[in-house]
Parts: C-alpha cells; structure tokens; sequence
C-alpha cells in the first residue's frame, strides 16, 4: 500500500458549544438516544452531491475550480483515483497560499482520497501531467464545511458562540462544560509548555454524512505516530482513513491572531478502539489507538502516559482544541488567572465507564476539545484521556479516563512509564 502524507499551512477554524450536546442526529437516529451516546465529537460540515470527472484515460492536464456556495471550508472526494507514474494532484486554495498533493491512487492506496480541508467555500483541482495515460478520478461529492470561528474572536478571550444547555443534562451525558468563566489561554502565552503542546493535534474526519472535529495526540507507542483520541470519535477504520492530523494549528503570540505554520497528515491504520460505554462495567474506556503516515513524530514529538494514578490537588495542564479553533490550554479554571487547574477526583466510575476508571476536574472544555491529554503539570505525563462533562451533581467538573486503565488495556501497543 502506497502511504504518502501531506504537508500545508492553515485551513478551518470551528465553533464548538459548551454545556450542550454537538451532534444529536449524527448516527441517523431522531436524536433521543444521541443525547446520552454521543458526548463530545463536533459536527463540522455536511457531504453534499457535487458531479466532475476526468477523461478515462486522461491525455494531458485537467484543471477545475471546485465551489460550494457560502462553505466556510471544503473537502474534496475524490473516487476511482489512479494516476500514471510522475503524474499528481494538487488540491489547492484559490491564491495557491495553501497546497496538498496526492499521486498514485491516493494516500490510502485504494483509489477513495478525501482531500485534505482548504478555507472558503472554493478548492482548485489540478491534475498535473505532460503525456496522460492514466485513468483519472471522478469526484461524486464533496465535504461542505458549514461552520467556523474567527481567530480574532478566539484569541480575545471574550465568549464564544454557544448553544443553550440543557435544562437537565445526564450526567456525563453532555460533551464539554465551561466552568463559570473560561480560563483557557493561547499555548502560545505558556512557552514553557512547548514540548506537551506539539504532539497534540486537531482531528478534522468524516462519518454518516458529516464532518466532526475532535483533539488527538502522539503517544508513545510500539508503533511509530501513534496518535491516540476517543474511541466516540473515531471508532472504525472507514473514519481513520478519512482523517487530517494537523499539527501546531495555533496562535504565534499570546492573545495573537496570526496563525503558526502547521502540517497536516494522513491517518493510517486503526490498531485498537475500546466502547465509550462499558457493559457491567467492563469496557467504558473510550479510547483509539491509530497510526499516522509520514512519520510525525519525527518532528513534533510525543507524549509519554503514565500508570501513577495523580493525587488529587496536583495540577494539571489541560491542552486543546476546543471547537476546533487554534490551540488552547486550560491552565487556570477562571478568567482572572487565580485558581490553578487541577485534579479534583480520582477512580471515579462515571456514566457507564469501566469501574474506578476516571478523573475529575473542573477545567473549561468544548466539544472538539474531546481526546484531549490531561498532562501533570509537574511532571509532564499524561494522566487521563479527556471525554466527558458534567460527571456529578451539582458540580462543574469534566472526567477523563485514567492512562493506568488505557494502558492494561492497550497492552503491549503502548509504552507507559510508571512514575
């Protein structure tokens, strides 16, 4: 199988909403199960019919515009994609600022390549090649980004779009909470982090019909780029094979609205995925293990989770991204910067999870920021795998899962320190 990555700089930016659930049809349902199934994982865009094709076998060079009206971003699907030797596609932004290329028959090796996201609502197509000869691609449909979130707007701190919570949210039935006010920052206003920031990663996918955001982040694992995120977010291969890992999508200064240079890559093979709910309490961990092509590891490094269950009152750097906007970390739980984030419970069993699997704390969170690490802020390890909200009565406390129960379960699929 031919497995080629993909490098470029920005694209989208989402909004996510807080106490609320993001996708309640996403399965197909009317909604009333969703509520409790689905925390977490933000819907991003639809797929919509779109007809073009090239000549089968194509002579030459093929050149189309790609636009979906009023689209905050746009992901092209390509089928039947097999190229000649030396030839390839360039799936770019109008002004070219932004660029992805796909030879061969695409970077799964099957012929079925859903490009990488590119902003607005137009994707240049080119097929680039001197003689021809190859069979070409068809495009049935394409990925109509349908939300977004001004990078102005999310470095200033001020509130966000947001949907209404409910009125009696189940308990870790909800996907994500802010705590009175939001304490989350820039990565950038926290440079000491640099090394827990860069394997984490914003998770752009499609499933049913839709397009989701979710976080992930390179473990350290048997298997090189191992990037883990919840399993309520990316549960089959058929997901992971449409997947864009983008890496150091972030603000260049704190409360900045310029954007660093990042670098998207491929999903590549689903190695293992454990149920968001258990069954008489087994299972429950919400976890998935999924190797990425190209080797990002190489450049942005890797987290190192732990078996050492966290005291409670340790901090906790709990890094993001929330709607799908550029990096966050909750470092504070409060505006004013005065309350650390911190660990507030430990072996914890909540909402239908794996008995005495979770941690609690009460720092702010969206849906996307699901798969997010929850790093110890003393000794840099990952100490749970953040998926839930709203886990107890009368209070404002997200749950994550333990690593310590991730890694028995995972087993030799993951190298997990002990202190």
């Amino acid at each position: 199988m031919n497995r080629n990555f993909l490098v470029a700089g920005s694209l989208l930016a989402v909004a996510g909403c807080a106490a609320n659930v993001d996708d309640p049809g996403a399965s197909g349902s009317d909604g009333a199960d969703e509520i409790e199934a689905a925390p977490g994982r933000l819907r991003a865009g639809d797929v919509i019919a779109y007809e073009a094709e090239t000549s089968h076998p194509y002579a030459g060079g093929w050149k189309q515009a790609i636009t979906s009206p009023g689209a905050a971003f746009v992901r092209v699907h390509f089928t039947g994609f097999s190229l000649a030797k030396g030839d390839y596609v360039t799936v770019s932004s109008p002004d070219g600022s932004r660029s992805f290329r796909y030879e061969d028959r695409g970077p799964n090796g099957d012929g079925d390549v859903w490009a990488f996201a590119i902003d607005g609502e137009t994707a240049v197509v080119e097929l680039h090649s001197s003689t021809g000869g190859g069979h070409g691609f068809s495009i049935a449909d394409i990925g109509h980004g349908t939300i977004e979130l001004d990078p102005d707007l999310a470095s200033s701190g001020e509130a966000m779009p947001r949907s209404v919570p409910l009125a009696w949210p189940p308990l870790g039935g909800t996907p994500e909470v802010v705590c009175a006010t939001d304490g989350r920052e820039d990565i950038a206003c926290h440079s000491e982090l640099d090394a827990q920031q860069r394997p984490v990663a914003r998770l752009l996918f499609m499933s049913g019909g839709g397009m989701f955001v979710c976080t992930g982040w390179l473990i350290a694992g048997m298997n090189d780029s191992t990037l883990i995120t919840n399993n309520h977010c990316i549960s089959t291969e058929g997901e992971a094979d449409t997947l864009e890992a983008r890496f150091g999508y972030q603000s260049t200064t704190c409360g900045g609205s310029s954007l660093a240079v990042s670098a998207s890559f491929a999903g590549d093979t689903l190695l293992k995925t454990n149920s968001r709910n258990g069954s008489l309490f087994a299972g429950g961990l919400d976890y998935t293990l999924i190797t990425l092509q190209g080797r990002p590891e190489a450049t942005w490094g890797e987290l190192i989770p732990t078996t050492r269950a966290p005291r409670v009152g340790a901090p906790i750097n709990f890094i993001q991204h929330p709607g799908g906007s550029p990096k966050k970390v909750a470092y504070w739980k409060d505006r004013a910067h005065t309350i650390r984030c911190q660990i507030d419970a430990i072996d914890q069993t909540y909402y239908r999870t794996a008995l005495r699997s979770q941690t609690g704390y009460s720092c702010d969170s969206e849906g996307g920021s699901s798969g997010s690490p929850i790093v110890h802020g003393e000794t840099g390890k990952v100490v749970a795998l953040h998926h839930l909200a709203n886990v107890g009565l009368f209070t404002c406390r997200n749950g994550g899962t333990e690593m310590s129960a991730i890694c028995t379960d995972a087993g030799g699929l993951l190298r997990c320190a002990s202190d």
